[in-house]
């Protein structure tokens, strides 16, 4: 007969135990918090032995299956919180599949990239609280049962009954994470981020290398101004995940490599593993999460009367490239001749 232990913890639950599902839930497990990783195929086969965290600033932890458990949707059910972290795509299948066996009146906080999901799971999931969130930082996956935390960045979850909860249970593991308000403007800023996503793939460079290609900076300079014209054209304003204003981003992009690298040391402190999750993708034969990000831009100029003919270049060049499965390596120049074109 099992014996339930009472805790003041909130149980955790992980739908999506990618990267920053298994980096977010085994910080908070090795923190001592009660969570639950749905998982399957190799990556449940894979936590049957362990799982293993590291970060750039020296943290590793190396937790043993019994810090957590790890099997399918239904240990879920009883969760206070899940955190759902798969992509984007999968948003509405794993919506269903949890769906039949979640209690009713719980926390799902979306972790997800791009702007649409609250919405979806809004639909998907009645009855429960629905809050939006985002990681604005990268997590590299280095096989089933190990992540890489690569560069600095804090956990962004919106206000909910269950927030200060989990904000609570991150202190206690040493997972920075922050309870925002403005989490929706802040969802359109970590975007403006996030259409650098694509262009990683393109380059197949690791972040820190191509940021130093002037000819990609200006490429995503003009994917983030066509956004940002979107969002004064639909009367939003995009609010920073960091302190940095968001339209100050693109200046700062824009100046010779010499200057960009001193004044966005900041911005850089990642480690030479750090890739973009559309890179992972790619990698994994999964499908492109970019009509999710750069198809977003383009949704939304188009809904207010403008075109983002730069976003929808991105977006053709990255199917294509997981078409072909695997990165052109495009050099930066040769992209920014073709944005220029598509411009035209």
């Amino acid at each position: 007969m099992a014996v339930t232990i009472a805790t003041a913890e909130p149980k955790i639950g992980i739908m999506g135990a990618g990267a920053i599902g298994l980096y977010v839930g085994g910080v908070l497990a090795h923190g001592g918090a009660p969570v639950a990783f749905a998982a399957r195929g190799r990556t449940l086969e894979a936590l049957g032995r362990g799982l293993a965290i590291t970060r750039h600033d020296g943290f590793k932890a190396e937790l043993k299956p019994e810090n957590y458990v790890a099997g399918g949707v239904e240990l879920l059910a009883d969760c206070d919180i899940v955190l759902f972290c798969t992509k984007s795509g999968d948003t509405g299948e794993a919506a269903a599949a949890l769906a039949p066996v979640l209690e009713r009146g719980k926390t799902i906080i979306s972790l997800q990239n791009g702007v649409g999901n609250v919405d979806l799971l809004k639909q998907a999931l009645p009855g429960h609280e629905i809050v939006a969130g985002t990681v604005p930082f990268n997590v590299v996956r280095l096989s089933p049962n190990a992540v890489h935390c690569a560069m600095d960045g804090t956990v962004l979850v919106g206000v909910s009954k269950a927030s200060e909860a989990l904000a609570s249970a991150a202190r206690r593991a040493g997972l920075k994470l922050a309870v925002r308000a403005d989490l929706e403007a802040v969802q359109w800023g970590k975007l403006l981020l996030n259409l650098n996503n694509g262009l990683n793939v393109l380059s197949g460079l690791p972040l820190k290398r191509q940021f130093a290609d002037r000819g990609y900076r200006q490429v995503l300079v003009m994917a983030m101004e066509e956004l940002l014209a979107a969002l004064d054209a639909a009367g939003i304003e995009p609010v920073g995940a960091t302190r940095t204003n968001p339209r100050l981003i693109p200046k700062l992009l824009r100046l010779p490599t010499w200057l960009f690298t001193l004044l966005a040391r900041q911005q850089l402190r990642m480690d030479d593993t750090a890739r973009s999750s559309s890179w992972d993708d790619l990698m994994a034969g999964r499908e492109p999460e970019t009509r999710f990000l750069n198809g977003a831009v383009v949704a939304l100029a188009q809904a207010n009367g403008r075109e983002a003919p730069v976003n929808a270049l991105i977006c053709h060049l990255v199917d294509q490239a997981f078409s072909e499965g695997q990165s052109p390596r495009l050099p930066g120049d040769d992209l920014l001749r073709s944005a220029r074109k598509a411009q035209s």
